[in-house]
């Protein structure tokens, strides 16, 4: 059983706004993109030992990476036979309740601890989120992350003997990659706005998410 491409195309979107919200936040940390976390743990590990010059701290990365971890692992249990809307629906509004409370405390605490307080819940958020999208059974759409999903939309969207269905899915592939861009995009414009406030618009989005999949046309 899968579920309908349309609350992962959200997913993605909330999750560009999380990635740019905590980039431009938390002194430039991603909370969805482990990738660029892992280069940035790489630099600032070199950093720590020679002289090249960097404002990066092997500390922040180091959290986003091992609670995004820890947040998927927690979210397995939901699912053991596989997709379930219902459970899908219950981690995303658990997403929704971590992200506000990470906003409320990045919002009122101005505490030096703060940030990586937030960067802890907002990547594990962001684990469970993953293994959600995993669970929804669309090639190539992890909703946290483009580099796999461009590379599935050419490699199953080209192929000389791809069918319609590979040819519709590379589609969303290649949609999901202007949606995370979007995304990105939209978190700047709502830190802009509403500065260190600007995660609690996302936890409202991410709560509409979790009730928008729980309707029964979801599920296909």
């Amino acid at each position: 059983m899968r579920t309908a491409v349309s609350p992962l195309f959200a997913l993605t979107f909330a999750a560009g706004c999380i990635d740019a919200i905590s980039f431009v936040g938390f002194g430039g940390v991603f909370t969805a993109n482990m990738t660029g976390n892992t280069v940035l743990l790489g630099i600032a590990i070199v950093a720590r030992f020679t002289g090249i010059y960097s404002n990066l701290g092997i500390v922040p990365p180091l959290v986003a990476v091992a609670t995004f971890v820890a947040g998927a692992l927690a979210a397995v249990p939901m699912f053991p036979t596989g997709w379930d809307t219902r459970r899908a629906a219950l981690a995303v509004f658990g997403e929704a309740v971590l992200i506000a409370i990470a906003g409320i405390a990045f919002l009122f605490i101005q505490a030096g601890w703060v940030a990586l307080f937030s960067i802890a819940l907002v990547s594990f958020a962001m684990g469970a989120q993953s293994l959600v999208a995993a669970k929804a059974g669309i090639p190539g759409i992890a909703t946290t992350y483009v580099t796999g999903t461009i590379v599935t939309a050419i490699s199953r969207g080209l192929a000389h003997d791809a069918q319609d269905q590979h040819r519709r899915e590379s589609v969303h592939n290649v949609w999901i990659w202007f949606v995370y861009c979007a995304g990105g995009a939209g978190g700047a414009l709502l830190f802009a706005i509403f500065y260190r406030a600007g995660l609690l618009p996302i936890a409202l989005f991410f709560a509409i998410i979790a009730v928008w999949i729980d309707r029964p046309w979801v599920t296909r």
